[in-house]
């Protein structure tokens, strides 16, 4: 048990301030796998989502679990999928882990309806920060660029209207505030990873401001 929380919380060790250029793929496989997550959400019941991410939040713990004790394992892995990991990822869990983990949380803590805006927002507006904030010149706040943040949470509010608009969820103020909390989230890049920790506040803060 203390095993998986170190690896929950640190992916085996404590992760350093280096920070790997976002390839294209990655970008892309963040917003197509972390999109599947909450378009699948307004199709299915909620039972149904939890119980599959409850399987694949399982085969991805185990699947680190596995290469961080097997070197040959975690070699072909790495080779196999390098395009979409950082580099650090040989060593810490991956954020496509991270990212089922927190879907998983939020469905089972705060319900479809704040889940499905929550991952939306993550999978759609943290690639669009990675390419602006990049690419902006001006101050950084945290080695980040608040331009970056600002695409963030306009990506999030785009989202949000698109799913209120096509019937989705119901609009209501308080997915405004989970968009603001979203995006200070990830200029704060909250550890151990923002694939955790953004749908979770967002979450929690929609949980209690959504009527």
């Amino acid at each position: 048990m203390r095993r998986l929380m170190d690896l929950l919380l640190f992916g085996g060790e404590r992760r350093g301030t280096h920070r790997d250029s976002p390839t294209v793929w990655r970008r892309l496989f963040h917003i197509i796998a972390g999109s599947s997550i909450p378009l699948a959400g307004i199709f299915l019941s909620e039972t149904t989502m939890v119980w599959a991410l409850v399987v694949l939040a399982a085969g991805g713990l185990a699947l680190d679990l596995a290469r961080f004790n097997l070197p040959w394992l975690n070699r072909i892995f790495m080779g196999l999928l390098a395009p979409l990991l950082k580099s650090d990822e040989a060593v810490h869990i991956t954020g496509a882990t991270y990212m089922i983990v927190a879907a998983l949380l939020v469905y089972v803590l705060f319900g479809k309806d704040v889940a499905i805006p929550a991952m939306f927002f993550l999978s759609l507006g943290d690639p669009v920060a990675a390419l602006v904030g990049r690419r902006m010149p001006g101050p950084r706040i945290l080695d980040k660029s608040p331009f970056g943040t600002a695409a963030f949470m306009g990506v999030g509010a785009g989202a949000m209207g698109v799913l209120v608009a096509a019937g989705g969820i119901d609009h209501d103020w308080g997915l405004w505030v989970g968009v603001a909390v979203a995006g200070a989230v990830e200029l704060a890049s909250i550890p151990p990873d923002d694939n955790l920790a953004v749908p979770l506040l967002a979450g929690t803060a929609m949980h209690f401001l959504v009527v």
